[in-house]
């Protein structure tokens, strides 16, 4: 994964974004261990999805679950990329046994 530190994206109060599997951090953040773990799966879930389709999905998710829950950080922690990024996260080896579109599987 290709990381570019720079001061325009993402926007001022985000550390970090991953469009298309290159990651943008802020100047000054720190990324650690987990958090390019977290963004690897993202980068993983996007491979699966053929890129745009994730965008779409990852999108309409978050709308769906604002209207449900009316809190846009719950929205956020609610959609199934997410939830599976966070709960991985903390695991080194997870994308080496990862099964394919885990992101949709129950816990």
């Amino acid at each position: 994964m290709r990381v570019i530190y720079n001061r325009l994206i993402p926007f001022k109060g985000y550390k970090c974004v991953n469009l298309f599997g290159v990651l943008f951090v802020r100047e000054g953040c720190t990324m650690t261990a987990t958090d390019y773990n977290h963004e690897a799966i993202h980068t993983t879930q996007m491979k699966e999805l053929l890129y745009v389709p994730f965008y779409l999905l990852y999108v309409l998710e978050w709308l769906w679950h604002l209207i449900r829950l009316r809190d846009t950080r719950a929205a956020y922690r609610a959609i199934s990329f997410e939830r599976e990024a966070y709960a991985h996260e903390g695991e080194a080896d997870y994308l080496k046994t990862r099964k394919k579109f885990n992101q949709y599987k129950k816990d």
